[in-house]
């Protein structure tokens, strides 16, 4: 599936308004976050393990290995990175 604007934003806010009355961050913050990060649901890593942030690590022993760009020095590496794997959106 191929998120719209507008399905990306109606699935995810629900999501967005518990994590706003648990953190106090804001709803629409986190939204655009996402929206950028996960260019609105469609990224390999977002469609592949539900991670809307990039982050890297493990979520409960959970991964996927992908490739990345780092920077070190300055200059850009491509290296190859263990990214949290969530079992929904909602994680």
């Amino acid at each position: 599936m191929s998120y719209t604007d507008k399905a990306f934003l109606e699935k995810l806010k629900p999501y967005v308004i518990k994590d706003m009355e648990t953190t106090g961050i804001l709803a629409s913050l986190t939204a655009a976050q996402a929206f950028i990060e996960s260019n609105k649901g469609n990224s390999g890593l977002t469609v592949k393990a539900n991670n809307l942030f990039g982050i890297k690590g493990t979520y409960n022993g959970e991964c996927v290995r992908m490739l990345t760009t780092e920077y070190y020095n300055g200059v850009a590496c491509k290296v190859y990175a263990n990214f949290r794997k969530y079992p929904s959106w909602q994680e």
